[in-house]
């Protein structure tokens, strides 16, 4: 007999975080991976982040901000304003 892991749920402000992400990461029309380059993260982790599969930390998000030319209080501010997803 396997067991088999819980599913895992998204929280929602990893989805909100990853929207945000992905909608200011093609205003600039940046790819992920010029985008990982800026930020210096890997391109997998940029993905993994625009799919809400994983939740930055605070250095991490800095970084993004950075890579977006932008304050991380407003990428904050825009994630903490989106509407839920269902």
């Amino acid at each position: 007999m396997s067991i088999k892991p819980a599913p895992r749920t998204v929280e929602p402000l990893a989805l909100a975080f990853a929207t945000v992400l992905r909608r200011r990461r093609l205003a600039q029309d940046l790819s992920q991976e010029a985008l990982a380059r800026r930020a210096d993260v890997s391109m997998r982790f940029v993905s993994l982040l625009e799919l809400g599969r994983h939740m930055p930390t605070i250095n991490t998000m800095q970084k993004l901000a950075r890579g977006l030319g932008m304050p991380l209080s407003d990428l904050v501010r825009e994630a903490e304003d989106e509407p839920p997803q269902e």
